[in-house]
């Protein structure tokens, strides 16, 4: 009898342990990094957003904005979810319909930080994300405002 009553109460354990894990979709800590070139220090969720849309294409110095993203992971899932306020699957669903319509192309994906980082380090004009621990020297840090 003891021993059922335990079964719960690590199962509730478990559970907590999981959500707590780093990686998570919620606990993942990002940054958001430009070409070193860009000029400016910020940039706004709805200009963040409007970029990742394909809703805004040129910087205020004329130059063609360059948004990269992860194809896949923890970090992409949060960077979709916390800036761009849509499910992953939604954006998935945007950016399949803007192709199909003729209406734009997703912004280029990369299978790891490193490469991303690495394209926006020497890319003009591009911006994108990592996570807070990633290497990011070689590349300006955007401050993102909430307004």
């Amino acid at each position: 009898m003891k021993k059922s009553m335990h079964r719960p109460i690590k199962w509730i354990f478990v559970v907590l342990w999981l959500l707590g894990l780093p990686g998570g979709a919620g606990a993942a800590e990002l940054v958001i990094i430009a070409n070193p070139d860009l000029p400016g220090p910020s940039l706004d969720v709805k200009g963040l957003q409007r970029i990742y849309m394909g809703k805004l294409t040129r910087w205020s110095n004329d130059e063609a904005i360059v948004p990269a993203m992860l194809k896949t992971g923890p970090v992409h899932d949060a960077f979709v979810e916390s800036y761009l306020e849509r499910s992953v699957h939604r954006f998935v669903t945007y950016w399949r319909q803007m192709v199909f319509t003729g209406k734009g192309l997703p912004p280029r994906s990369f299978a790891s930080e490193r490469e991303l980082i690495a394209f926006v380090a020497i890319t003009p004009g591009s911006v994108g994300y990592a996570s807070a621990e990633a290497d990011t020297q070689d590349v300006k840090v955007l401050s993102v405002s909430r307004n």
